[in-house]
């Protein structure tokens, strides 16, 4: 509880702002305000409710009106900032202010520390103005000494030194959690965005960083490796001694971008469409939207039943947007985003020889196509070596038989009055991509 009376307390003549009349004390202030401090909470009330003696307009006595007519001194000692409705410490305000040096805990705290030190200096420098007033009657030549000067703290080493000793004392816990997570649907990837940030007398000792992470989004296990491949294999015996140790059954299914195509261990099918792309003249060929389109659809097909409720949704939400104009079926297909089917439809493979003919008659269709200029979009030499040897894969990036790829996350959307499943598809190595340039953005340097 902190009482906030400055008429009272130090007896300060305050003054009405619009008539200059001097304001008396006309009883208590009713409202109690909750400031939010820093690692509590603490209620701030006005002793004295200021009212002027000529137009009788009572101010609240935290108003700025009342803390401009206080010195600095004064002034300080109030400890929160107001709005309407919250109030929020001085403290807390400071750890909000930018910072050009940076945010880290030290920088905070020397602030903090800072403000504290000027705050107390206010103080001691207006004490010795009142008291040389008062020496006047004596006639006495007071003798004041220099308020002392701030002492700034230690380096941030020290700071993160303190904390490292800290998280020791849970290391067994914090080891217990990350060594306790699983999961059905396993993706391995591999990724040199944060190798080539590694400087000084570490620099060139590796050349990958290989992550493997689960159907939820969640890291496994991170390893530096000095080749593209070497030294995996420890990485997964390591995670299947993790699960046979906790009593886990194995995973469905791993998905890579290479060394593949076993019986659990699956390519990634973004990797395998990639690879597609080693036989087109360029990336900037007007027609390679098109092409990679198409060997999506090759290999892909939309789940009947939720496109039949998509569709439903999208159409009553149109009916009701237009009242009174019924949409076409083309209508309705024109109006799904590809965004609306990803999270509320599902996607199987097709089956090989599906596939290997679809494919087929794309390259068929496609072989001699060119821009404006005549550039070709597919080299035949290249795209027939491509195309020779990614069909034994095919079989590979077939769907694991009898596993779940897609997770409800528990949550309904409505669209057009019917609620639609979202949905989280757990198949590829894609999802470990995002991760890698968290984990590149997050580390220093260039």
């Amino acid at each position: 509880m902190f009482l906030w009376a400055p008429m009272r307390m130090w007896g300060i003549p305050l003054k009405c702002t619009s008539c200059k009349r001097k304001m008396h004390h006309s009883g208590i202030y009713t409202k109690v305000r909750e400031v939010i401090d820093v690692d509590s909470k603490y209620y701030l009330v006005g002793g004295d409710y200021p009212r002027c003696s000529k137009c009788m307009i009572p101010v609240c006595p935290w108003s700025s009106e009342i803390l401009q007519q206080l010195d600095p001194s004064h002034r300080n000692k109030f400890p929160a900032v107001l709005t309407t409705q919250q109030a929020l410490d001085w403290k807390c305000v400071t750890m909000l202010r930018p910072r050009m040096v940076g945010n880290r805990a030290q920088q905070v705290m020397q602030e903090v520390h800072s403000k504290e030190w000027a705050r107390q200096t206010i103080v001691y420098l207006t004490d010795c103005e009142v008291h040389k007033k008062s020496c006047v009657l004596t006639q006495s030549e007071p003798v004041y000494q220099q308020p002392p000067t701030f002492c700034r703290l230690p380096l941030a080493q020290w700071f993160e030194t303190v904390h490292t000793n800290e998280v020791l004392g849970h290391l067994d816990e914090m080891k217990g959690i990350i060594t306790s997570t699983y999961g059905r649907i396993l993706k391995l990837d591999s990724t040199k965005k944060i190798t080539k940030k590694l400087a000084g007398g570490i620099e060139n000792t590796a050349m990958w960083m290989s992550n493997i992470g689960n159907e939820l989004g969640q890291v496994l296990n991170s390893v530096l490796t000095t080749g593209e491949g070497a030294g995996l294999d420890d990485l997964c015996q390591g995670v299947v001694r993790r699960y046979r140790d906790a009593g886990e059954p194995e995973p469905d299914a791993i998905y890579v971008d290479r060394d593949c195509c076993s019986e659990s261990v699956r390519l990634d099918v973004f990797h395998f469409m990639r690879r597609f792309t080693n036989g087109l003249t360029t990336e900037h060929h007007p027609l390679f939207g098109t092409f990679c389109s198409k060997l999506s659809s090759c290999i892909f097909e939309w789940d009947k039943s939720d496109i039949e409720n998509l569709t439903q949704a999208k159409r009553a939400e149109l009916v009701k947007k237009h009242p009174g104009h019924n949409p076409s079926h083309s209508q309705v297909l024109a109006s799904i985003t590809c965004s609306e089917l990803a999270k509320h439809c599902r996607r199987k493979t097709r089956g090989v020889e599906e596939i290997r003919s679809l494919i087929q008659r794309l390259l068929d269709s496609m072989w001699d196509l060119t821009d404006t200029t005549g550039l070709h979009l597919i080299n035949h030499e290249s795209m027939s070596r491509v195309w020779e040897v990614q069909q034994k894969h095919l079989p590979c990036i077939q769907d694991p038989p009898g596993v779940q790829l897609y997770i409800n996350n528990g949550s309904k959307l409505e669209k057009g009055g019917k609620a639609l499943d979202v949905l989280r598809c757990a198949r590829g190595s894609s999802s470990l991509e995002s991760f890698h340039k968290h984990q590149c953005r997050f580390i220093p340097g260039t």
